[in-house]
């Protein structure tokens, strides 16, 4: 049988609906004898009704319309956000709708609704004219925002944090469902919040080539002096349901309840400060900077590794510093502490491995830490590089090291940088 076949269904938000709108377009598909569509069109419909349901919240419309030569199919949602591909790496977990939809369609875009959210239909077969990417519809913002003054922001500190939190927040959602199906509406307030820092916040140049790294990915250059944020007044709120979502994420990756990791200190006062400043200005507080230079890098509480028998076995065969995973020195070699002009290596157990590095690259290495745990991003590991050091008196020194991970146990791993000492 051929004809030209068109369906409307409204789907709940939840799940499984992916999966109803899935069985939809292949119904149809195969009553209209276009079955050949039916592979690519069932693969992005997924894409695009998951998206709707886990970003946006409310429920989602679905349009199939399809003949023999082609189909085009629309997804609206409720949210105000255009879809963007989100330039992860390519071991990262999460990030490759929008790159996967454009690989299965022939043309696809967005119709925004102003007030009333937006449309992403694609279509694939007939004939197109018009260019996924060309296109102007816009939201109209120009009423109900908050415009929040953001001083001295660490830009590649964010990136690397959009990306961890993405993870985070899906995995959250996905362990929250089976209890809880409020938790999608929780999950499309975060994911606005987030969304809104991502489109607005720029990306510092970023490369995989360790001496472009260590010239490049130095203070100022990675930070903004002055941002202003433009946050839609409704969308406000939000940005205290992502601290929060977060804040419990990053407890039940603590406990092992996620596949992600938690993150480092830092990261974590960072989505402190931005989600504070988005709410303290709205409700008329003064702008404060983030703190660029002098990170956490007092005493914390004593690391579990420190004291180790597996730790000392690999302090006492090399000049080395070991930390823990996260980046708490957890062993120092006498010959380390002594080169770095410490008297008793103990001085510097316990501490961020940042007491060690120039206030100028602590932003690259909070965020290359990150993405190392969240991808794997790997750049500066199993090399010799040579970079400056900070000693006990304030002073700097270059220092030649080869940072390896090693596995002490089935539930633990550390960092050991080998130092090559004349």
């Amino acid at each position: 049988m051929s004809a030209v076949l068109s369906e409307e269904r409204v789907l709940p938000a939840e799940p499984r609906s992916a999966l109803e709108a899935r069985r939809l377009v292949r119904r149809l598909l195969e009553q209209a004898g276009a079955e050949r569509f039916a592979e690519a069109t069932e693969l992005a419909v997924s894409e695009l009704v998951t998206n709707a349901v886990v970003h946006a919240g409310g429920e989602v419309r679905l349009r199939v319309r399809c003949d023999p030569q082609a189909v085009r199919v629309e997804v609206d949602d409720t949210s105000s956000h255009r879809p963007v591909p989100r330039h992860w790496t390519t071991t990262s977990g999460t990030g490759r709708g929008l790159h996967l939809l454009t690989d299965c369609v022939d043309v696809w875009d967005v119709d925004m609704r102003p007030g009333a959210g937006k449309t992403v239909w694609f279509e694939i077969g007939g004939s197109h004219t018009r260019d996924p990417h060309d296109s102007a519809a816009t939201a109209d913002s120009a009423t109900g925002v908050v415009e929040v003054e953001l001083r001295g922001v660490p830009l590649l500190m964010h990136h690397a944090w959009q990306e961890h939190a993405a993870g985070l927040l899906r995995e959250h959602l996905l362990l929250r469902l089976d209890e809880d199906l409020a938790a999608l509406d929780e999950h499309a307030a975060a994911s606005d919040a987030l969304n809104l820092l991502h489109e607005q916040l720029p990306v510092p140049p970023l490369h995989d080539d360790g001496e472009a790294i260590m010239a490049d990915a130095v203070e100022p250059a990675v930070s903004a002096e002055r941002l202003v944020l433009r946050v839609p007044a409704a969308s406000v709120a939000h940005f205290e349901v992502l601290s929060e979502a977060l804040a419990s994420a990053l407890q039940h990756a603590r406990e092992g309840r996620l596949l992600a990791p938690p993150t480092q200190p830092e990261i974590e006062l960072m989505r402190v400060w931005l989600c504070g400043e988005v709410l303290g200005q709205a409700g008329g507080a003064a702008p404060t900077a983030w703190r660029s230079t002098g990170l956490d890098v007092g005493r914390p509480a004593t690391p579990r590794l420190v004291g180790s028998a597996a730790v000392a076995a690999i302090v006492d065969a090399e000049p080395v510093i070991v930390t823990d995973e996260r980046h708490d020195i957890v062993g120092v070699s006498p010959a380390v502490a002594a080169f770095l002009g410490y008297d008793d290596a103990a001085a510097l157990v316990g501490r961020r491995v940042l007491a060690v590095v120039p206030a100028r690259f602590h932003q690259a290495h909070v965020a290359g830490t990150t993405m190392h745990a969240s991808h794997g991003r790997d750049v500066l590991l199993d090399r010799v590089v040579r970079v400056p050091m900070v000693r006990a008196d304030g002073s700097e020194v270059e220092a030649a090291f080869e940072v390896t991970v090693q596995r002490l146990d089935a539930d633990d791993r550390v960092f050991v940088a080998r130092f090559l000492l004349d």
